[in-house]
């Protein structure tokens, strides 16, 4: 009987043994990893909303995970996402949060090692601020207005103005400025009000007697919930005593219904091109190494926002309108544009972003530019990139600066130079094969002791070697869509990213065609 026994207990021992195993000790591998999954929630955001990330690694046990990025375009790889340490649980779960990405079909995953998720595509809502009349719409930026009487004006922060792109979620209780502009292009704050459940916030404000005030609507920073996301402005809005016929005498515009439901017609011989692959940068071909700074705009930053990378992390950006225009990040770059609406009337003046704060007298700097002209009639808008003293007049005829972009846009043709009223001189090269348009492409230039030197996707495209154009002065980048205080072809121009080097690293570069010189002139 006991020998039975023993051999009955001796058959059931590993039977036993396997059925109270951990599952996972005999899984095969596939099935291991069948585990690994991730979800991002709330589907609808803003860039810089708090979103959170949750899923599987698709191994037990605790590690650390982290997030990786992929731009989806030919030649990009997974990225290692900074400041993005989390750790799973004993079961390989991981629940954590971090801002979304700015930039349009963007895809994160998390991973550890050899280990990764299945990617998540973002395509994060831009932020958005409308400034109207109570009970009009904001597609026009004039609005006429009683004397002496208030009047209330709405600012929407969930407008419907750009539907291909999506709405952006309302954010209760977000802090908004009316500002009016002073001195021309400046803004300072006349009422604060917070949004309602809708996103909007209303404001009464007083009429002047004769004349306009001219008002925009800034939603500040939010940062509920471990959000980072930065202040944004609406475009400028025109409220006149003059009623809508008689200032658009005063400005030489057609304000008619028909006139703003015009069609859209592309600017003469513009061609929209598919955006283009990576290009070749100056930096990466000549040896820069790491920069002082990158303005990357990856994550929901405004203006005022530092580089978020480089080895000198300091300064933001001041903006200027004295028109209809504004400077705004957009879909992870810099923006200028010249009105809310893509067609109709209303793109007048000059919009600009200055950089403060990280100067350089000699170095390195490099952009990555895109245009859009959106409409055939009108006078064209001129883009300017140039480096200038700190505190420099915002103008179109600088009276010291080099030139990295002179651009008619809609137009063939990149002046770079040098310009000098000390000395009298200008110093100027025009690249004829070159249009600011929907193919990006890349200028950079090299300051150095006894040269100056201009890229476009890496290749030296023009060099100065006369001593009197050198500045030798602290300069900052500015970025201008300079136009009238009459009707012009609507435009936009994007920035990529705007970055800067020593010169303590590569090969200095002193080829490229001779700039002619001529005497100063505006």
């Amino acid at each position: 009987m006991a020998s039975t026994l023993g051999a009955l207990l001796g058959a059931l021992l590993p039977v036993l043994a396997h059925a109270t195993a951990p599952a996972y000790a005999e899984e095969p591998a596939a099935a291991r990893l069948a585990a690994r999954s991730l979800s991002v929630t709330p589907t609808v955001h803003v860039a810089g909303q708090a979103v959170r990330f949750r899923g599987n690694i698709g191994r037990t046990g605790r590690r650390a995970v982290h997030l990786q990025s992929h731009m989806n375009r030919p030649g990009d790889r997974w990225l290692d996402v900074p400041g993005t340490s989390f750790r799973t649980d004993a079961r390989g779960d991981f629940d954590f949060v971090f801002p979304a990405p700015s930039m349009f079909k963007i895809s994160y995953r998390v991973a550890a090692g050899r280990l990764a998720t299945s990617s998540y595509l973002f395509n994060a809502r831009p932020q958005e601020i409308t400034l109207s009349l109570a009970g009009r719409d904001a597609d026009l930026p004039f609005h006429a207005i009683a004397p002496l009487l208030p009047f209330t004006v709405v600012a929407d922060t969930t407008p419907a103005v750009r539907s291909a792109l999506g709405t952006p979620p309302p954010l209760p209780g977000r802090t908004v400025h009316l500002q009016e502009r002073v001195g021309g292009s400046g803004w300072r704050t006349i009422d604060t009000g917070v949004t309602d459940a809708e996103g909007h916030a209303r404001f009464r404000v007083e009429a002047p007697l004769l004349g306009q005030r001219v008002l925009r609507a800034r939603q500040e920073r939010w940062t509920r919930g471990r959000s980072a996301i930065g202040w944004y402005p609406s475009f400028p809005a025109y409220f006149s005593v003059l009623g809508l016929p008689d200032l658009g005498d005063l400005l030489g515009l057609d304000l008619s219904r028909e006139a703003a439901a015009r069609p859209v017609a592309p600017a003469p011989g513009q061609r929209v091109a598919a955006r283009s692959p990576l290009r070749p940068t100056a930096s990466e071909r000549h040896g820069w190494g790491a920069s002082l700074f990158d303005f990357a705009w990856e994550r929901g930053q405004d203006l005022d926002a530092p580089p978020s990378k480089g080895t000198r992390l300091r300064g933001g950006w001041r903006d200027t309108s004295d028109g209809t225009g504004r400077a705004v990040p957009f879909n992870g770059g810099l923006v200028l544009q010249s009105k809310l609406k893509h067609g109709g009337v209303g793109d007048l003046g000059t919009t600009t972003a200055t950089l403060r704060r990280n100067t350089q007298v000699r170095g390195r700097w490099e952009f990555r530019l895109q245009g859009h002209v959106w409409e055939g009639a009108g006078r064209p808008y001129r883009f300017l990139l140039e480096l200038v003293p700190p505190g420099a007049p915002v103008t179109a005829c600088s009276p010291r600066s080099i030139v990295v972009a002179d651009v008619t846009m809609g137009t063939p043709g990149l002046g770079v130079g040098v310009r000098s009223q000390p000395r009298g001189a200008v110093w100027r090269r025009t690249l004829g094969d070159v249009r600011l348009a929907e193919t990006p492409f890349n200028m950079a230039v090299e300051v150095g002791r006894r040269h100056v030197t201009w890229f476009r996707d890496g290749q030296p495209v023009a060099t100065v070697k006369d001593a009197r154009a050198q500045l030798g002065t602290r300069l900052v980048p500015r970025l201008s869509l300079v136009g009238e205080r009459a009707e012009m072809a609507g435009a936009q121009v994007d920035s990529d990213w705007q970055r800067a080097w020593s010169l303590d690293r590569g090969r200095q570069v002193r080829s490229g065609a001779p700039l002619a010189r001529s005497s100063y002139a505006c």
